[in-house]
């Protein structure tokens, strides 16, 4: 089995694991990196914010509560629950706190291979009392009692929940995903996707929520402008790439297990299982582009397609011509 492109990342993340929570996150490639997030009840992401990436979170289940703190002294508090998306810019900071009654599970992506981490807690540790006293114009004794207490937690876990009545509010931030018409729809699958056009805070990032049926394939395609990450949560795929030096690379996908896709290289899904299949495929581009292997051989004349495969223009006149491309197709035909 190739491992070239396949990651599990049960496997290979790295995981921090808390009373609260836990996080495992893998670095996949150059350009981006992967994490999932589980948060017990009550469990929360201490504030932090990212001084390199941005990151794009995908709730898989439960509820999460989010505090937002940005430029301009703007905050803004609102929840996120199953089948919606979030996008923190770049050291904006922010947390993630559990208030559904079993556990939250969320998918997180990075525009960078090594997303680092800054604490709220840790600006408390790193300054020294005196600074802190003069900044909040309090006593110096409340801040050498919070640096004696205080120790990183990344993961923490409240005792009582919050009841965040006030924060089913739209934000700019947030995005129902899985509740908008499908942009890609055929017999065979369909896709939604929150890039600029849908999503328009997003940057460098985007996302699609591809769902095929058994045996319906992903046609041939490649990305001109933007790497892919994909990552299985339900069912079952089998993937082929093409690489540029001509290293054809296929394997086989279960939950839990994804691929990278570098830009511009051919690749095909295909579901191979008796259930459907769910993926949550990343990019790092917030308009990714797309050419598919149907659109792209309705370019060229049957002239020019029978000299190159050296076979009778009568051969090549029994392939359909599509002026777009299929995207979706049942396998088969």
């Amino acid at each position: 089995m190739s491992l070239k492109h396949k990651f599990t990342l049960q496997k290979q993340g790295t995981l921090k694991k808390y009373p609260g929570g836990s996080r495992l996150l893998s670095s996949l490639t150059h350009s981006m990196a992967l994490g999932l997030i589980e948060l017990e009840k009550g469990g929360f992401r201490e504030p932090h914010w990212h001084p390199n990436a941005q990151e794009l979170t995908y709730c898989l289940e439960g509820r999460v509560l989010i505090t937002l703190f940005s430029p301009q002294n703007l905050r803004s508090t609102f929840t996120l629950s199953a089948g919606e998306v979030v996008f923190f810019p770049q050291g904006y900071l922010h947390h993630l706190e559990n208030i559904f009654e079993g556990k939250s599970k969320l998918i997180l992506a990075y525009n960078h291979p090594s997303p680092e981490d800054l604490d709220l807690s840790s600006t408390i540790r790193c300054m020294t009392a005196h600074t802190l006293g003069k900044t909040f114009g309090s006593s110096e004794k409340v801040f050498q009692d919070l640096q004696d207490s205080s120790k990183n937690s990344f993961i923490s876990q409240r005792k009582t929940l919050a009841n965040p009545e006030f924060s089913s509010i739209a934000n700019p931030h947030k995005f129902s995903l899985e509740s908008i018409t499908a942009q890609i729809q055929t017999k065979a699958g369909n896709a939604r996707i929150a890039s600029f056009a849908s999503f328009p805070i997003l940057e460098n990032l985007a996302l699609f929520s591809l769902r095929l049926y058994p045996k319906a394939i992903r046609e041939p395609h490649w990305h001109p402008n933007a790497t892919e990450l994909n990552y299985v949560l339900q069912g079952q795929a089998l993937l082929t790439i093409l690489s540029p030096d001509g290293t054809i690379d296929t394997f086989e996908l279960q939950e839990g297990d994804g691929s990278i896709i570098p830009a511009g290289y051919l690749h095909y899904i295909e579901n191979i299982g008796p259930e459907e299949l769910h993926m949550a495929i990343y990019f790092n581009h917030n308009s990714p582009s797309d050419i598919g292997l149907s659109g792209a051989f309705s370019a060229y004349s049957p002239e020019v397609l029978c000299s190159l495969f050296s076979v009778d223009l009568e051969l090549i006149h029994q392939i359909h011509s599509f002026l777009e491309d299929r995207m979706i197709v049942t396998g088969g035909g």
